[in-house]
């Protein structure tokens, strides 16, 4: 990793982005996919995110603004990661901006990658509808990845209709939960149970298991009740079919889990460690809107 050692005005940051390539003299290339902004509400995030760009390191090649609100007009630090690869040094970049909130949306786009990809990475609570900066960055975004765990489900609702592609990390934590609930079901005898589906227990975050619940709605096409024992992480899952009970369960602290029903031989399923290194970058290999996600959080906001 090259970095500058000082700030840098605005506009001197393709300059400098071609200082730490060697200005082409030796061998290097620029290697961008993919424009990614992440909107940092603090200094500790910003540090947090370098070290996510960091593990996903060469596998994603692409130019990351990372912004941070901060008193001043907006100044920018680049770095450039490279690595070799058929016979050339590959590089990407990096460009770190501070400076007054109102002011980063005309920055990051001043500094974008033509005709690429703008994936919008927004950390943290979301504001109010009428907020300009979550606006604008909207308005750029090819796709806006967004937590509910921390925005929380009514904000991120509100935001679905405006954003393009919109991509709840909470939503894609719950998918191995969602893919065991759904190979306990392939049997005639299992579907006719779900026909019957009263209720679910969830010990785990509300907002995943309110997606969970508005997964289910969605799909049968009718209200589903549902409680839920907070807890940090996705933890048990379990589905009332009548007098029939069907359940998914962590196993202590494994990344794996056990699948149960009537009829079923008990079937281990995969947990993924669910970090927000492979989450992103499994996102950032995707374009375009999710039906399924839609309509479950529509589901799960009705709730």
């Amino acid at each position: 990793m090259s970095v500058e050692p000082d700030t840098v005005e605005l506009a001197g940051v393709e300059a400098a982005l071609a200082r730490l390539r060697g200005d082409g003299n030796h061998g290097s290339v620029r290697a961008t996919t993919l424009n990614l902004v992440v909107m940092c509400p603090d200094a500790e995030s910003a540090v947090d995110t370098d070290e996510v760009l960091d593990a996903i390191g060469g596998s994603r090649p692409l130019r990351a603004i990372v912004i941070t609100p901060a008193a001043g007009r907006p100044r920018a630090r680049v770095s450039s990661a490279c690595w070799t690869g058929g016979g050339q040094e590959v590089c990407a970049e990096r460009i770190a901006i501070s400076g007054d909130r109102v002011a980063l949306p005309s920055a990051v786009v001043s500094l974008l990658v033509a005709d690429l990809p703008v994936f919008v990475w927004w950390q943290g609570a979301l504001p109010d509808d009428s907020d300009g900066v979550l606006g604008e960055l909207t308005e750029i975004a090819s796709r806006v990845i967004v937590d509910s765990d921390e925005a929380g489900l009514e904000a991120t609702a509100r935001l679905e209709p405006r954003a393009a592609g919109l991509v709840d990390m909470a939503w894609v934590r719950t998918a191995p939960w969602r893919e065991a609930i759904a190979a306990m079901y392939d049997g005639r005898a299992q579907r006719r149970a779900l026909d019957h589906l009263i209720g679910v227990e969830v010990v785990g975050p509300p907002n995943q298991a309110a997606l969970l619940v508005g997964w289910l709605r969605s799909r049968l096409d009718r209200q589903v009740g549902f409680d839920v024992r907070k807890a940090k992480r996705l933890n048990r899952v379990e589905l009332h079919c009548g007098d029939d009970v069907f359940s998914v369960e962590r196993v202590a602290r494994n990344h794996h889990g056990i699948a149960r029903g009537p009829g079923l031989p008990e079937r281990t399923f995969s947990l993924p460690p669910g970090d927000a290194i492979s989450l992103l970058a499994a996102e950032l290999d995707r374009l375009g809107a999710e039906p399924t996600f839609e309509q479950a959080l529509a589901a799960a906001d009705a709730a």
